[in-house]
Parts: structure tokens; sequence; C-alpha cells
């Protein structure tokens, strides 16, 4: 018996399946128009939207919406990194496969805040694949700092 169908709920137009002892996916079946930019390839969908409600360490929830969206139509995200294990992993594929120098620029920003006055360090680590042959993905800190300006471009890390 896989994991999906140990344990499934239905309700409505909505349905939860529990992938692991801490991993439920609730999916919303309504019908929706896509209004993004973004297209779905011919045997997979792709994420447009995520909404992550975050634990913050005075113990109160902050709800992010992450937005894949792009004006191009084409989806450039490849993970989402959330926690050492996670940033360990990607620390050991960009060593491998790109230097150490990157591996220690993620390392370095993952362990730290970014700025002195930062409430915490980054909650999460944002890569998107390079946009040309032989390009070095983009690598984004999120959710640590206290300046969340939308005017304010954000610069990858490597």
């Amino acid at each position: 018996m896989s994991a999906l169908s140990q344990q499934s709920t239905t309700e409505k137009n909505t349905e939860t399946r529990r992938l692991s002892k801490d991993i439920n996916l609730v999916y919303d079946f309504t019908e929706k128009p896509n209004r993004t930019n973004l297209k779905a390839k011919s045997d997979r969908a792709v994420v447009a939207k995520l909404r992550a409600d975050l634990v913050l360490p005075n113990d109160k929830i902050l709800t992010v919406d992450i937005d894949f969206d792009s004006t191009s139509g084409y989806h450039n995200n490849t993970m989402m990194v959330m926690d050492d294990f996670g940033v360990e992993m990607l620390v050991t594929a960009f060593a491998v496969k790109y230097g150490q120098q990157y591996a220690d620029k993620i390392s370095n920003a993952w362990a730290e805040k970014k700025h002195q006055d930062d409430p915490r360090k980054p909650t999460y680590l944002l890569v998107q694949k390079p946009t040309i042959d032989d390009g070095i993905p983009q690598v984004f800190v999120a959710c640590g700092d206290r300046d969340h300006d939308k005017d304010i471009k954000l610069q990858s890390i490597v």
C-alpha cells in the first residue's frame, strides 16, 4: 500500500492525503481559471503559488503567499529548501557541480542573519535553474529579514 493511499479523507470539493506523519496535503478540486502566465507541461503540472504558515520564534504565525508566476510564462523555480538537511544536500550538490566557493556562500547565508538587526535567520531558500547553458542556479534567501519592501530587488546569493 502506498503512502498516498494509507490515509485519505474527502469532503465537498476537497481531499486530504497523509503522505507521512508530518506531511498532509489538502487538495481543493474547485475549478478555477488560470490567470497566471505559467503553462503546465503536457504531462506535469507546475506550482503557481504556495501558502505557508510560518511558526515564528515568538510562537506566533506569519502567513506567507509564495507566488511563482512570471511574466515570461516559463517556470524557472526548481526547489524550496526549508531545513538544515535540505541545505546540506543543496550545498553538497553545488560543491560537486559548481565549486566549493558557491557551496560556501549558501552555507553562510543559511547560517547567518542577512542583516545584524534582522529578527531571525532565513526560513527557506528558493533555487531557480540557470537561464543559460552551463550557468549557475540563482539561490534566494527568504523570510528572515525585517524589510519586506516589494520595490527592493532580491539578489541571488551565488
